[in-house]
């Protein structure tokens, strides 16, 4: 079953409209950057409000609200302990890893490793992040790519060519103050957007929809495991889901150039700080949002499969209604919305990886009088390997969330494991080089051979990588002695 878009000229002009405002509004309020610092970095004048939206639009933008609901449809509020962990990862990141990030003029937050373990080293774990970043935005690319499919009949490979040069047309030119910006406004939007769509479900759902939803266990967030198997191997129980989102949390937000870019933005500590804490109750609120469309949703269409709607993923069911459902206008902001939602988190993406690119992998480009030109020019290489790698993703039955935060796993716990060894041990570079690569081996083989489940991910990288990185150490030492 083929679903028809039922886009009016009205939801059409208003796409139309709202993107070339979005494109053009992400050129103007960049400003006119002088140098690679200033595109990559800003003047470190961004305010804390403005850091914090754009880290809650940067990491749950397309993704909450296309993958979100279906999550709620599917099962119940259970993600919500994962979110409480958010916080509590946030919290310590701000006091354990961020007064480090401050100390000194940094561009990324691998240029900490420089000085403990080496320019090698530091390009290694840019490379980690590089690789990170590429297999969990390739999804995000994807996601952008499923309402331009529903919609204009194009297949994937078109729809993520087009997406990705949409979001190339101002992050070319704007650098990262209009990136932070723009999310801002799409944040307010789709937010408010969010809560029409609540309002106008309302008016076709039963009388009494909490006491359906409780007979249906659709309102339950927190899970007990019934056993200690359990507890591993099941994503969303209320120990391994608020301890997988504290470690995950710790590392998106601690050691992800993505985040850390807009925490530098904000030129300070104490308004860093803000940004970073404020975003993990805002990111709590906007996710109870979503899933509440996720269950409005399971009432209004009985609760049935995707399938039986016809439907390829259970991703596509907000779309099926928002196209099929609302009114004239009204649909078109919403479609006009989540694209450049997409736009200002993937624009994020490119930042992030441009600026380390430059700065980590080939720091002397950065001091070339043409820096601002490879800078634009790195720009315009990431999207064309994100638009090619995206494809990769395009036949998963899973919701687009759940499988980018897992891949997540292969990487984060060896990120975190070094910025703590190298801010709270004494370890030497090539023990943190043993432990690096033996922990993406390790992680490479748990995720693909074992049961356990993907909010532990990270947790289990950190506890690799320690172990190895010390009895590295530790044998070292013990020969240097003999």
């Amino acid at each position: 079953m083929e679903i028809t878009t039922g886009l009016s000229l009205l939801d059409w002009f208003i796409v139309a409209i709202y993107l070339l405002l979005c494109i053009c509004g992400g050129y103007l309020l960049g400003g006119k950057p002088q140098d690679a610092r200033t595109y990559f970095r800003t003047g470190g004048d961004v305010p804390w409000w403005a850091a914090s939206f754009s880290i809650v639009a940067t990491e749950t933008s397309l993704l909450t609200v296309i993958s979100i609901p279906a999550v709620a449809y599917g099962g119940s509020l259970v993600f919500l302990q994962l979110v409480v962990g958010y916080i509590i990862g946030r919290i310590l990141v701000s006091f354990l890893l961020l007064p480090a990030y401050f100390k000194g003029e940094i561009i990324t937050p691998y240029q900490l490793f420089e000085v403990r373990f080496g320019l090698g080293f530091r390009k290694l774990s840019s490379l980690v992040f590089l690789i990170t970043r590429l297999l969990a935005d390739g999804i995000r690319l994807f996601a952008a790519a499923i309402p331009l499919k529903l919609i204009t009949g194009l297949d994937y490979p078109a729809a993520i060519a087009l997406a990705g040069g949409l979001t190339l047309a101002y992050t070319y030119y704007g650098g990262l103050k209009s990136v932070i910006w723009i999310d801002v406004l799409q944040l307010a939007v789709y937010t408010g957007f969010a809560f029409y769509l609540i309002s106008f479900m309302a008016g076709s759902i039963p009388e009494n929809p909490i006491t359906l939803l409780a007979a249906e266990d659709k309102l339950t967030w927190l899970v007990w495991p019934e056993s200690w198997s359990m507890l591993f191997t099941t994503p969303y129980t209320l120990i391994g889901a608020v301890a997988g989102g504290i470690f995950l949390s710790m590392a998106s937000h601690g050691t992800d150039h993505l985040i850390v870019q807009r925490l530098l933005a904000c030129g300070n500590l104490s308004t860093a700080r803000k940004a970073l804490i404020s975003s993990g109750f805002f990111v709590f609120l906007q996710f109870a949002l979503f899933l509440s469309i996720g269950l409005m949703l399971y009432l209004v269409y009985g609760g049935v499969p995707h399938g039986e709607l016809g439907l390829n993923n259970p991703d596509e069911i907000l779309i099926f209604y928002v196209l099929s459902q609302l009114p004239s206008g009204a649909a078109g902001l919403f479609v006009a919305a989540l694209f450049a939602a997409a736009m200002s988190t993937l624009s994020s993406s490119l930042s992030a990886l441009s600026s380390s690119t430059l700065f980590d992998l080939f720091p002397k480009l950065s001091e070339r009088e043409d820096a601002m030109k490879i800078s634009r020019l790195t720009m315009v290489v990431w999207t064309l390997i994100f638009v090619l790698f995206a494809s990769m993703f395009t036949d998963t039955d899973n919701p687009i969330v759940e499988l980018g935060l897992g891949i997540a796993g292969f990487t984060y716990g060896a990120l975190l494991g070094s910025f703590f060894m190298a801010l709270y041990s004494n370890i030497r570079s090539s023990d943190a080089v043993t432990a690096l690569i033996a922990c993406v081996a390790s992680m490479t083989i748990i995720i693909f051979y074992t049961p356990l489940a993907w909010p532990w991910y990270t947790l289990c990288g950190l506890l690799i990588f320690a172990a190895f990185a010390l009895s590295s150490a530790l044998t070292r030492t013990t020969f240097s002695r003999t």
